[in-house]
């Protein structure tokens, strides 16, 4: 068994397989990561149509377990580490996007009252995965 210590305390992300195995990640609220929504950040009233195609401008890179995610015009919307299981950066490297979830919530603790009052902001980005773990 593996063991996922990110529980989005500090503002760090956490990484989700949904049920039909989709790999998200999840990202609480931070300043340094403002959701803009010109950038192609949809609302929950949306998210039926998830997976969507990646939003163009949007790029990610994982390499090993240190994640990069540009936005669009180059500037990084995240640069730091995750801890994620191995089954979840296969599903990564097989789909080859990534479903970003943010809004407004601090925790994995407060994760679902957001959710359940639409508040969760929802965007595809390519991905590229050039490292297993």
């Amino acid at each position: 068994m593996e063991i996922v210590s990110s529980t989005g305390l500090d503002g760090l992300p956490w990484p989700e397989l949904l049920p039909d195995r989709n790999p998200v990640l999840v990202f609480p609220t931070h300043p340094t990561r403002l959701p803009l929504p010109d950038d192609g950040w949809a609302g929950c009233d949306t998210a039926h149509t998830f997976p969507a195609d990646p939003q163009p401008g949007w790029s990610a890179v994982i390499v090993g377990t240190q994640l990069t995610i540009h936005r669009p015009g180059g500037a990084a919307w995240f640069d730091g580490e995750i801890t994620a299981t191995r089954e979840w950066h296969r599903r990564v490297r097989d789909q080859h996007t990534l479903l970003l979830i943010t809004g407004a919530f601090t925790s994995a603790f407060d994760l679902r009252p957001a959710a359940a009052a639409g508040r969760l902001l929802l965007l595809t980005t390519p991905v590229r995965h050039t490292h297993s773990p």
